[in-house]
């Protein structure tokens, strides 16, 4: 496991490296799971909380490099994240069209238009990330580029899985149904490296 921290005594964060393998989460080893993934949001992504007590953290073998560590790999970073949740969206539209399929001569005029418009940002999610990609291979502002596409699929995402919801109806929020669970997947890209506040913030300014 990595993870960023301030050491005792400095000011500023660096990468620590803590060896999870084979270590119970009881706190019998330092390790204690606080809080569990109920099944509540963010499937793909998980959602738990860890304690940590007494638990050896090795410092990266290149201290003090943060800033550019992060700036050499923000991209393939934003690219690993953004490849979930366009893989959420894509697996969502693809089951939602079989369903929409069957009852495609009874659709309402409101929902045949939300169903244009998720298939319309569902393509815009596959430029976007094609975008981002090729930035990355291309090394052309790579870092301005992938935070655009990661920001863009995070609001895509989000509004395709809400649209789809709104098509296929009130079942979609059953815990017999994917749809609910794949709606708060797509949402927490939003709040993932970077938020969007931070996302934004970054945009402004590169």
């Amino acid at each position: 496991m990595l993870t960023v921290a301030v050491p005792e005594g400095e000011t500023t964060p660096d990468i620590f490296v803590l060896d999870m393998r084979k270590v119970p989460w009881d706190g019998s080893a330092g390790v204690t799971l606080t809080a569990e993934w109920d099944g509540q949001g963010m499937a793909a992504t998980q959602s738990h909380a860890m304690l940590f007590e007494d638990f050896p953290a090795v410092r990266i073998a290149w201290p003090g490099q943060l800033p550019h560590i992060q700036e050499a790999t923000a991209g393939l970073t934003q690219c690993c994240f953004t490849a979930v949740i366009a893989g959420v969206a894509e697996v969502a539209l693809d089951t939602a069209r079989e369903q929409v399929a069957r009852r495609r001569d009874g659709l309402r005029a409101y929902e045949r238009l939300e169903w244009a418009r998720a298939e319309l940002e569902g393509w815009l999610i596959k430029q976007a990330y094609e975008g981002m990609l090729r930035a990355m291979e291309e090394g052309r502002d790579s870092r301005l580029r992938s935070v655009q596409a990661k920001t863009a699929i995070a609001e895509l995402a989000e509004s395709v899985l809400q649209r789809i919801c709104r098509v296929i109806g009130g079942g979609t929020f059953s815990r017999s149904s994917p749809f609910g669970y794949w709606f708060e997947d797509v949402r927490a890209l939003g709040f993932l490296r970077p938020p969007l506040g931070l996302a934004y913030d970054q945009l402004f300014t590169v």
